[in-house]
């Protein structure tokens, strides 16, 4: 880690809030919730958005320890800054090129699997603030997972959802990822995934996360892993149920597809138009 000079850091924050009001570029600042994955080495690392001159705030909120954090060696262009109240401050000196990622691996408890994060620079939005936490466990998982077995039970996996929706699409070169159509049961939906291979003899490509995005009421984006059921796959496809509540109050739902190292672009979900009473 790499500290910066405490006397900056209330001028640094203070530059934050006012480039909420005249972000720099075109940008949006955007305040964002990240639920930490149960098991972060099998899937893409947490992305963080930064800008030269924005300082970004990460709170680490309990059980979550910040730990020891390791940036790539000769990594001087971004600093991080340890808060008394266990918080991280990013302060990036230059912007990214486009494209490029630098990561950054976080130990929380003694024992755990260190978080993994990437800082990437983007065009359109900027991190004014993070909080990374722990998710919830559901207390209806048991059914949802057993109604979503039951989906994937039916004819092509879609004879049970109301209205298709092609609403994400994953295209590398050698397999392509959909979502087909989607179930609303009060606040909880059932989306159908198919993966196709488009490569002939190439192995399938496979989805290890699908992540979803919601706008909560006070403009904060959550983003946390989906529960994920998979059916038989074959040579040629794949099936899967995402599974999860839409948060209260929340106005739109994205839902993005992941491969190990390669995080999906995250499309929306039709809310309005598709739920349905149980």
């Amino acid at each position: 880690m790499r500290p910066g000079p405490w006397l900056l850091l209330p001028s640094l924050l203070l530059s934050t809030l006012a480039s909420a009001q005249d972000p720099p570029g075109g940008q949006v600042l955007q305040w964002r919730t990240l639920v930490a994955p149960a098991r972060p080495d099998e899937v893409p690392p947490l992305e963080l958005h930064i800008r030269a001159g924005v300082a970004t705030l990460a709170r680490f909120e309990a059980p979550l320890r910040l730990g020891a954090m390791r940036l790539p060696a000769h990594e001087e262009r971004i600093q991080l800054v340890r808060t008394n109240d266990g918080a991280l401050v990013v302060i990036s000196t230059t912007n990214l090129a486009k494209g490029e990622q630098v990561p950054l691996t976080v130990e929380t408890e003694p024992g755990a699997e260190p978080l993994r994060f990437v800082f990437i620079t983007r065009h359109d939005t900027v991190d004014a603030q993070v909080r990374v936490v722990f998710g919830q466990t559901s207390d209806d998982g048991t059914e949802a997972e057993s109604m979503a077995r039951s989906i994937l039970a039916t004819p092509d996996a879609r004879a049970m959802l109301a209205i298709p929706q092609v609403t994400v699409d994953r295209d590398p070169r050698a397999a392509r990822g959909q979502a087909e159509s989607v179930l609303w049961v009060g606040q909880r939906f059932f989306a159908t995934v198919a993966v196709r291979s488009r490569k002939k003899g190439a192995p399938p490509w496979r989805l290890v996360q699908a992540r979803l995005r919601a706008t909560l009421p006070d403009g904060t984006l959550l983003e946390w892993p989906a529960h994920l059921t998979s059916g038989t796959a074959d040579t040629i496809r794949q099936r899967h149920i995402v599974t999860d509540l839409l948060p209260e109050g929340a106005s739109r739902l994205e839902l993005a597809l992941d491969g190990q190292e390669s995080p999906g672009a995250f499309q929306r979900i039709p809310i309005e138009e598709v739920r349905t009473r149980p």
